[in-house]
């Protein structure tokens, strides 16, 4: 299957360092002090939305100022096709084509556009009423697919019947979003 992906900025090395120096004692009841035993790429299907937010100016801006007049913004959020979370995109990551993808590395979004599109809307309109004030409208301009890389660990052995521990490692790069 073809995708559009962020990069892959964590080498499978890096995370295999990571997944093997994970401890403590909450580590090992959780995952039942088991040894790694494989490290798998697999991809996650994320949305991009992209929403422009209109602010009108209240009755009492236009009687105070002639000026006052309609302002609109474009903002691009994140939301994941898994859990429904939505973020805030600052700036926007590359996006690079991925040929020939094993189906059995993808999972695809459980959660279905007008309910992303829902949570991102109620995301900008806390952020935009908290810093501008008053309930802008939002208008969807476009939402588009793009899957996430992760490097899943896991651990014990992994064969059917048997319950698999695991840790997804964001093989992108950015913080440590677990979303599987």
């Amino acid at each position: 299957m073809d995708i559009r992906a962020f990069p892959i900025k964590v080498e499978k090395q890096e995370a295999e360092k990571r997944a093997q120096a994970m401890g403590g004692v909450l580590w090992k009841v959780i995952f039942l002090n088991k040894k790694l035993s494989e490290v798998r790429k697999h991809f996650v299907e994320f949305k991009l939305v992209t929403l422009e937010i209109i602010h009108k100016p209240t009755v009492i801006e236009r009687m105070v100022s002639k000026k006052a007049h309609e302002k609109k913004q474009t903002i691009t959020l994140l939301a994941n096709g898994s859990t429904g979370s939505v973020s805030w995109v600052d700036s926007m990551p590359d996006i690079i084509e991925l040929k020939e993808v094993d189906s059995n590395a993808i999972q695809l979004s459980d959660k279905d556009d007008d309910y992303l599109i829902l949570k991102a809307r109620k995301l900008a309109l806390k952020v935009v009423h908290r810093h501008v004030g008053g309930i802008p409208e939002f208008k969807v301009l476009k939402i588009e697919s793009v899957f996430r890389p992760y490097w899943v660990a896991l651990y014990g052995d992994v064969a059917e019947g048997n319950k698999v521990r695991y840790m997804p490692i964001a093989a992108d790069g950015c913080g440590s979003h677990r979303s599987m």
